[in-house]
């Protein structure tokens, strides 16, 4: 898919995204929840080419391991 002027990400979609991420990892039903107003195919494409630049695998381990320690 190519990336399209129109399939813009607010700063709010992309809060939203990341929070649901690291609450759900790659969920694409929650994400898709959460995000009502984007496709499935939009939200993929957005993980796939915005994962590394906002560091998402790292944050998702820092997460769980902070979750580990609540419980």
């Amino acid at each position: 898919m190519e990336y399209k002027r129109k399939n813009v990400w607010s700063l709010q979609d992309i809060r939203t995204f990341v929070i649901t991420v690291l609450r759900y990892t790659k969920n694409i039903d929650k994400l898709g929840e959460a995000l009502p107003h984007k496709s499935a195919s939009e939200i993929v494409f957005f993980y796939h080419t915005f994962k590394k630049l906002i560091n998402l695998k790292m944050q998702i381990k820092n997460c769980r391991e902070v979750q580990k320690l609540k419980a």
